[in-house]
């Protein structure tokens, strides 16, 4: 999510060095919290109408939707975009019940935590798309060993798959996952509003059950004595360094839009001067700057963007996010 920019040794605070120790007892699949992101919708309504899909594991799956008005609606949102309400200041807060939005996360997070306590879920998966070209890409907090684990396994079957580390520099993330002990966001795209594609959903849907393998596989390595065997293995993580915004005209107008060449780039690494921006007049590239001194020292890695020209995001004044990557280590189970 967005934030200040982040020192390089931050990012890499979290990097892991032992594996989860979380006996995983109950799982959360969720979709809708953007009820205009259908492959997840639809995704979730056929867990609902399959549990078979679900019997033998050694943890019980629940299926949810979240946002149910949105869903009924085909919009991101109601009120306000329920992904930016599960901050624990918020959930406790019990005058912060103006949107609808808000009041279903209070709702949620009875069911699904409540956050912070002993008795969350294990682990929150999150379905959603994105219109950004994206692929899967996994979001998650920067010091979730079981979520970085699950990738792994993930990325073996599929080297497509990114991970994304939601900002370093916040204690808490207001993102639906943060609600349970683990979590994370499969963001998959390219992928317009409201619609179904059939590419999309078949990986997401498989990509889904390979995750809940790997749990199963997790808690039978727990299980023994002495635990394991635990696979030193490491992900690359693309670790959130700040958002960009549009180039804007002096009445905070838009006044340019991504550039063609640059459409479509996500996880590709972005230099100084790369034409990220075509003013609006359609004849003048705006070429990515690095933002001025003291922050431009933070920015001396090489930077890789990500949700390019995210439909939802421009009214969150976010053109691309912006974040630097590095292999983190990873204890894994051994499936």
């Amino acid at each position: 999510d967005r934030g200040s920019v982040l020192p390089a040794s931050r990012n890499r605070m979290s990097a892991g060095s032992a594996p989860c120790s979380t006996k995983v007892k109950r799982v959360f699949i969720t979709g809708g919290t953007h009820g205009n992101e259908a492959c997840g919708v639809v995704l979730a309504k056929h867990f609902i109408k399959t549990p078979q899909l679900f019997a033998g594991f050694s943890f019980e799956v629940s299926v949810l939707l979240t946002n149910v008005a949105s869903i009924a609606s085909n919009s991101r949102y109601v009120d306000e975009d329920m992904n930016r309400c599960f901050l624990q200041k918020d959930l406790s807060d019990p005058t912060r019940t103006s949107t609808l939005e808000a009041r279903r996360a209070k709702e949620l997070n009875d069911v699904l935590g409540p956050k912070g306590s002993a008795d969350a879920a294990d682990l929150i998966i999150d379905l959603h798309n994105t219109t950004a070209d994206t692929g899967v890409a996994l979001m998650m907090p920067p010091g979730d060993e079981l979520s970085h684990a699950i990738a792994s396994h993930l990325i073996s079957l599929d080297p497509s798959v990114r991970v994304c580390n939601w900002n370093a520099n916040q204690n808490d993330w207001p993102m639906l996952p943060s609600v349970g002990k683990h979590g994370m966001t499969f963001e998959v795209g390219a992928v317009p509003w409201g619609v179904m594609d059939g590419a999309v959903y078949q990986k997401t849907r498989r990509l889904v059950l390979a995750s809940l393998q790997y749990v199963e596989a997790h808690n039978a390595a727990l299980a023994r004595q002495p635990p394991g065997p635990w696979l030193p293995t490491s992900v690359q993580v693309h670790a959130f360094v700040r958002a960009v915004d549009y180039p804007r005209d002096a009445d905070g107008e838009i006044a340019g839009m991504i550039h063609p060449d640059f459409q479509g780039k996500d996880f590709e690494p972005l230099q100084r001067g790369d034409a990220a921006f075509l003013s609006v007049d359609g004849q003048t590239a705006i070429p990515f700057t690095p933002k001025p001194p003291p922050e431009e020292e933070a920015e001396a890695e090489q930077l890789y963007p990500f949700f390019i020209n995210e439909a939802a995001y421009v009214e969150k004044k976010t053109a691309f996010m912006l974040a630097r990557r590095f292999d983190r280590p990873v204890q894994a189970a051994q499936l």
